[in-house]
């Protein structure tokens, strides 16, 4: 199965990361305020890019992992995020990621990359569950987990910090 390079929704276009986003990556996992639940997570600029290659190197493996995410008929970057491959102590899942400029905040970006992500791993991977991990104190994520039908799994402590596990079952 060849795997989509881009996916387009309505407002936005969702890429493979390319080195030419660096500056976007750098600029958005350094930014203060895009971790307001988990500033303990924000990297350094070689941090950044070493995470970016990470990003690219799952594409690499696994044929899928998370996209630049621009807004449609620009080439405006408003975040990264999608869906990944993750092998877990339950089996392999899905993991679903984002991280938007704050500028991006409130306007259901982040609701319609999930939904393409969760729309895609519906048709291609229907055998693997798929999970949203987040800080509990982060009232957004948890209610977007909450309206994309997740549900609560799991709470735990990650690196001392609390985290929260949302999972929705493979079909």
């Amino acid at each position: 199965m060849v795997e989509p390079d881009e996916i387009r929704t309505e407002r936005l276009v969702l890429s493979r990361p390319q080195p030419t986003d660096a500056d976007a990556f750098i600029a958005l996992h350094s930014t203060p305020e895009a971790y307001p639940h988990d500033g303990w997570l924000r990297r350094t600029p070689e941090q950044a890019l070493e995470q970016l290659d990470w990003f690219r190197e799952k594409w690499a493996a696994d044929g899928i992992g998370y996209w630049t995410i621009r807004l449609a008929g620009t080439a405006e970057v408003i975040g990264f995020g999608g869906v990944q491959h993750r092998d877990e102590d339950d089996g392999p899942e899905l993991n679903v990621y984002y991280r938007f400029f704050p500028t991006a905040w409130g306007q259901g970006y982040a609701t319609e990359m999930a939904e393409a992500a969760l729309g895609w791993a519906r048709r291609h991977r229907p055998d693997r569950a798929v999970r949203i991990v987040t800080d509990p104190a982060n009232t957004a994520s948890v209610r977007l987990a909450e309206k994309l039908g997740f549900t609560r799994h799991l709470e735990r402590r990650r690196d001392g910090r609390p985290e929260v596990v949302f999972r929705l079952a493979a079909r």
